[in-house]
């Protein structure tokens, strides 16, 4: 007895989902059925979705046919299975494309871990010496290759694989601890300590700078000394004084009537107006020069003598009140009036707390206003875009529609076609295909009674208000021709009854 049919809205599914992508439909759809029959919800229990698929080798991604389940190893332990169903089932190509592909996917919620085995590598993918001879065996040219290569004899295989060798455990695998790393070497420049250099020995001899009239206690010949700088002329240091030991410059302030003439001996080559310059004299020898404080010069120049005139004695002066000035305090005083009754009328404060109070109102009018024109702005905008979107809409469906409409026409007027477009169109024998070769029997079979059938009412005059053909000259034809359709017709509704009753058990 074979085994019970897929539920007609699996069936219709599977059609649907094979049509449009894969090669060879009619394979693709015989051995998934056969699959699920025998393992759909029931057996291995396995279930059936579409799902992408991406290469690992191509990085090409597909929509393909999966087929997930998992095989009981014990009451704590499965191993969940996925088949990926490629495009080309079930031959191979020229890409190595065609066998399926099987993983072993764990379930990590459920403790389960994968442990790799021979037949399944690190990455869960199982491999087999039936898929070996599947990608070498399997091609168009052998004709019972989807005989000996189905997905029924594949989980078979992956079922003594697994149990055999489970690929799942339940303890986590272990992590292998990676040697720890060098310590770094910090660096002081940039304010880390580094571990200090061995100690270098001390060199016998220690050497020290030279100094002008002195040896070095060393043995070793002295340095030899720094050569003098070279003073700018316009420096104000004195010779052999360093600059940090100078006196600092006066205020000025404390500057204004006097002037300092340098001293002899500075390094000054300039001298002041009417200075006579001394004769040369012969330049002793040098000697270590000794600090020498500036001295200043009593000399000074005097202020000029200013004039100054005695103050004005306002009380006493006789012009203070002229006419011109009486006159202007009186308009100073009738404008300070009149500003001051400004000020103080009621009715101006009035108005001006409510020109203060609609100022406001006008702002925060203005501010509202100006929100809802923005929003107003982004309404419009929204609108303009769904109703372009709209109307492309609408302009593809009006092209669908009349597309449709021709179709329909040309459906109508074709009995054996259905046409996709306006160039294409599918033979209805591809179309439909039955579940199983005894279901396409007795389609066969039924067809064959209904035409019989049709042909004993032709004869007869009862088939569509066609006339009668028996007549006087045609009547023994007629009667024999009758007499050996009812014997095809009685065989054919006996082997129907068989088929439809006793063997697929339909009632």
């Amino acid at each position: 007895m074979s085994d019970q049919p897929l539920p007609q809205s699996v069936s219709n599914w599977l059609f649907n989902v094979i049509q449009p992508l894969y090669h060879h439909k009619q394979i693709v759809y015989a051995h998934v059925y056969q699959f699920l029959q025998l393992h759909l919800k029931k057996n291995l229990n396995f279930r059936i979705r579409t799902k992408v698929y991406t290469s690992n080798v191509t990085g090409e991604s597909n929509l393909l046919i999966n087929l997930f389940g998992s095989i009981v190893i014990n009451p704590q332990i499965s191993v969940p299975v996925e088949i990926w169903v490629p495009l080309t089932y079930p031959y191979v190509d020229s890409y190595d494309k065609g066998v399926p592909l099987v993983y072993v996917v764990p379930d990590h919620s459920k403790s389960w871990y994968l442990k790799p085995t021979n037949n399944v590598d690190m990455q869960g993918m199982f491999y087999h010496p039936y898929l070996s001879t599947w990608n070498r065996e399997c091609s168009q040219s052998d004709p019972i290759a989807g005989k000996k290569f189905n997905l029924v004899e594949l989980i078979n295989a992956v079922y003594h694989s697994v149990t055999k060798d489970c690929p799942i455990s339940s303890t986590r695998p272990e992590i292998i601890d990676v040697p720890p790393k060098p310590a770094k070497i910090e660096l002081a420049g940039y304010g880390q300590s580094v571990a200090s250099p061995p100690p270098v020995p001390a060199s016998p001899y220690q050497y020290s700078p030279a100094t002008s009239g002195g040896a070095s206690p060393s043995t070793n010949p002295p340095l030899p000394a720094k050569p003098p700088k070279v003073q700018s002329p316009g420096s104000q240091e004195q010779r052999g004084v360093p600059l940090k030991y100078q006196s600092p410059l006066p205020l000025p302030q404390q500057n204004t009537n006097q002037f300092t003439y340098p001293q002899e001996g500075t390094t000054s080559p300039l001298h002041p107006i009417n200075y006579a310059s001394p004769e040369p004299q012969p330049q002793p020898q040098p000697q270590p020069p000794t600090p020498v404080a500036p001295s200043p010069v009593k000399d000074t120049i005097t202020k000029p003598a200013t004039t100054t005139r005695p103050p004005v004695d306002l009380m006493d002066s006789d012009g203070y009140a002229s006419t011109s000035d009486s006159q202007r305090r009186e308009m100073l005083e009738k404008l300070s009036i009149d500003i001051n009754n400004c000020l103080n009328d009621d009715d101006i404060n009035k108005d001006i707390g409510k020109t203060n109070e609609n100022g406001m109102k006008i702002s925060a009018l203005y501010n509202q206003l100006s929100h809802h024109y923005q929003q107003a702005s982004q309404n419009s905008k929204n609108l303009d875009d769904h109703i372009n979107y709209l109307s492309t809409q609408l302009a593809a469906i009006t092209s669908l529609n009349n597309e449709l409409s021709k179709l329909d026409k040309i459906n109508c007027q074709s009995v054996s076609q259905v046409a996709i477009s306006s160039t294409n169109s599918l033979p209805l024998d591809d179309l439909v295909i039955p579940d199983s070769p005894i279901v396409k029997q007795l389609y066969e079979i039924t067809s064959e009674i209904k035409a019989i059938k049709d042909t004993i009412s032709l004869i007869s005059g009862s088939f569509h208000d066609q006339p009668e053909l028996v007549n006087d000259d045609r009547f023994d034809a007629c009667v024999k021709a009758v007499r050996n359709l009812g014997r095809d017709l009685f065989w054919l509704e006996l082997t129907r009854d068989e088929i439809a009753f006793k063997i697929m058990n339909l009632k």
